[in-house]
């Protein structure tokens, strides 16, 4: 790879229960959403994956996604990875998984993407406490 670098491009963050890779290369992505709710504090969340999509990018780069509590200074949980493009046209989706988070009081939550040591993108989780009367 040579020396010329452009950095990638964060298209998107998307959150959900499941991401399976079906024949052909596809993925399918179960259960999108932005929000968690529960009855208890502190609330488990078992399962979960963190989807990002880059591009418009060229170079190896180093990504990393962190899980940030509502004051948006205490790290939950992060993954890294290396992003590789070729070149500026190709796409490249990152699935980390997230397994039984505890999530301990009420309140916005952060997902965070670092490129290179950059943030390049954050979006809420609302983890949002509910009672058993207005739980359908």
């Amino acid at each position: 790879m040579t020396n010329q670098k452009t950095k990638p491009r964060l298209n998107y963050t998307l959150l959900c229960d499941d991401v399976r890779q079906e024949m052909g290369g596809k993925f399918s992505l179960m259960g999108l959403f932005e929000s968690i709710f529960s009855t208890t504090f502190p609330a488990l969340h078992h399962r979960f994956a963190i989807i990002n999509e880059w591009s418009g990018g060229k170079g190896e780069f180093r990504s990393r996604i962190r899980l940030l509590a509502p004051d948006q200074k205490q790290i939950i949980s992060e993954s890294e990875t290396s992003i590789i493009l070729y070149n500026e046209s190709q796409r490249h989706r990152e699935i980390s998984m997230r397994f039984n988070t505890t999530f301990t009081v009420p309140g916005t939550y952060w997902v965070e993407t670092l490129v290179d040591d950059e943030r390049v993108g954050i979006i809420p989780l609302a983890l949002q406490h509910v009672t058993d009367k207005n739980v359908h």
